[in-house]
């Protein structure tokens, strides 16, 4: 199991035995740890002071002081600590007002063990991701003070929360042609730390993958970097995956970040691929990220979780020009018209690129990027377009897309199946 520090939960109530009763139910949660409760708003402020805990169940109708002016007053003093909000009343009023109070979630009485524990760990997750952006931002500004005179790479981490739309033929591809396109240093990181593939798609095998970094994190530097990854054939450098997934779970978020930190310092261009988790290395690889290439095709259940993941981001507290959307098989027939998709995302799609199904899976069975083997191609094409996003990316402008392979053509029913099930984002 994964050595991440537990969260710390404070339970505020004024009925004793509900505090119990919470406690009971977060007590067998190996990531929850109760360090505190209290029975009142200003009991709650003080206990929020003493412990400065990163979760509170805070519940609204207490004497002395109720748990809308306790949040406020903790949350604009205690910006680290997060606030889940309870109360029997289930009305717009009270959940309104908390959210405005600044509180992260609202749960009505009684609820679940599974409703309780997902709700602490999402808020945990999602304010821990905020505070490590403002960690890493801090870290690197004294980075580049220190190494002033030296220029960091790009990091551009290739995203999809569906799988099976694309995103390590599209990963592995992308560095390729940035080398071939620039010939600077790029680097390639497995990041799928459970069933990576970047290995099988470069036809590249090496017993020293992520794990001996993040074993060694103390200890990274650039020679340690250029003894681990492997090179390819290509010019860029890979950083291969663990060989057994019950390794990834060693690999802390921590690590991930710092390995990030050197790659950026030793390279012009790191992509990475990642897999369809919101777990914390993952986060780390979009935290760190210049922009998110977020990958998706054109089928409904992919774009219901692209636009959940969009709104992750805004909670997230991500600027809207770091995630760059990419349309993988735009060209399919049967698939929802790109111009439906960008209504409903509220988001202009940034790169399309072709299906060329047969090419693609042959350059996959061989172990050779496409964008070698076959630089005619569309995909071929497609990725180096891509590749000229990425180089240009601070004066990006999201392509065009009306005249995109497929825009226009079959899947006329599409947009009333998008406005039935997924409204446009507010």
């Amino acid at each position: 199991m994964s050595s991440e520090p537990k969260i710390r939960l404070v339970i505020v109530d004024d009925n004793v035995d509900a505090r119990d009763q919470m406690s009971k139910l977060v007590m067998f949660e190996r990531d929850i740890e109760v360090v505190g409760t209290a029975g009142s708003g200003t009991e709650a402020l003080e206990v929020a002071r003493r412990l400065q805990p990163d979760v509170m169940l805070m519940d609204i109708n207490m004497p002395d002081m109720d748990g809308i002016r306790a949040t406020e007053l903790i949350t604009s003093e205690l910006p680290n600590t997060s606030v889940i909000m309870m109360s029997v009343q289930g009305e717009q009023d009270y959940l309104r007002r908390s959210m405005l109070a600044g509180a992260r979630q609202f749960l009505v009485k009684p609820f679940s063990t599974d409703e309780l524990v997902d709700s602490i760990r999402q808020v945990f997750r999602l304010d821990s991701s905020k505070r490590r952006n403002f960690q890493i931002t801090q870290a690197g500004a004294a980075a580049n003070k220190a190494e002033e005179g030296t220029e960091l790479g790009r990091v551009f981490t290739v995203f999809s929360p569906k799988g099976g739309v694309g995103r390590t033929t599209i990963a592995t591809n992308l560095a390729v042609a940035l080398k071939q396109m620039t010939n600077k240093k790029v680097a390639l990181v497995d990041g799928s730390l459970f069933f990576g593939d970047v290995g099988v798609l470069l036809n590249l095998s090496n017993p020293k993958t992520i794990l001996e970094l993040s074993n060694r994190i103390n200890e990274l530097d650039d020679a340690l970097l250029r003894d681990v990854m492997v090179p390819h054939s290509s010019g860029i450098k890979v950083l291969l995956a663990p060989l057994l997934p019950q390794d990834g779970e060693s690999i802390q978020a921590s690590h991930v970040t710092r390995i990030l930190q050197e790659l950026r310092r030793a390279f012009d261009y790191v992509i990475i691929d990642t897999w369809p988790s919101f777990a914390e290395q993952v986060l780390a690889m979009t935290d760190m990220a210049d922009r998110i290439l977020l990958i998706m095709t054109l089928e409904l259940p992919t774009i219901k979780n692209t636009r959940s993941f969009l709104d992750i981001c805004e909670k997230l507290g991500y600027l809207p020009d770091k995630v760059l959307l990419v349309i993988n098989r735009a060209d399919s027939k049967l698939g929802i018209r790109t111009e439906s998709v960008e209504d409903t995302l509220r988001k202009k799609i940034t790169a399309n690129i072709c299906s060329d199904g047969r090419a693609v899976t042959t350059a996959i069975n061989q172990g050779v990027p496409l964008v070698i083997s076959g630089r005619d191609t569309q995909f071929s094409k497609d990725i180096m377009a891509l590749a000229k996003i990425v180089t240009t990316v601070e004066t990006v402008v999201p392509a065009d897309t009306a005249g995109a392979p497929g825009a226009g053509k079959k899947g006329d029913q599409a947009p009333s199946l998008l406005s039935r099930f997924l409204p446009a984002r507010r």
